[in-house]
């Protein structure tokens, strides 16, 4: 199967999707987009997206996304998303670690942020595991929490 119909696997699922910023996938060409805007550039963030493999299944299980703050330089914000049947498996904990070992080696971040919703339970215990805190958002009402780690 291409990435391109197996991550329209993964971002079509409305279950999987519920905790995200964006709504589902409703169509392949969706999928397509989003493989073609996996580096985008704007005036004040880079952000760049991955897929994440299964090395046993040999399978595109979700993808990854680190955005760049051009103005602050040492401020990567993190992201990640794992399709439904790949949930439970320890993908999450290893996904995040590799991210943030990522940084460390090859940047000049001090400070990795990452979102999520506050129904994301398992997505936050990654977090923490990870040794993320939060980050209190003053005046700021949110589904979602910001996370903090500085490395």
């Amino acid at each position: 199967m291409d990435d391109a119909k197996r991550l329209y696997e993964v971002y079509s699922d409305k279950e999987a999707m519920k905790f995200r910023g964006s709504k589902p996938m409703e169509t392949l060409e969706d999928a397509k987009e989003f493989i073609r805007n996996q580096r985008l550039v704007n005036q004040e963030l880079v952000t760049v997206r991955q897929g994440v493999e299964s090395l046993k299944e040999a399978e595109l299980i979700g993808s990854i996304m680190y955005r760049f703050n051009r103005v602050k330089k040492n401020e990567c914000e993190i992201g990640y998303s794992i399709g439904r049947k790949f949930w439970g498996q320890g993908f999450g904990n290893e996904i995040v670690k590799l991210m943030v070992e990522t940084l460390k080696k090859n940047t000049e971040i001090e400070n990795v942020i990452a979102w999520s919703n506050k129904a994301n339970i398992p997505s936050i215990k990654i977090l923490e595991k990870n040794g993320f805190t939060f980050i209190e958002q003053e005046g700021q009402p949110s589904d979602n929490y910001l996370l903090g780690l500085h490395i």
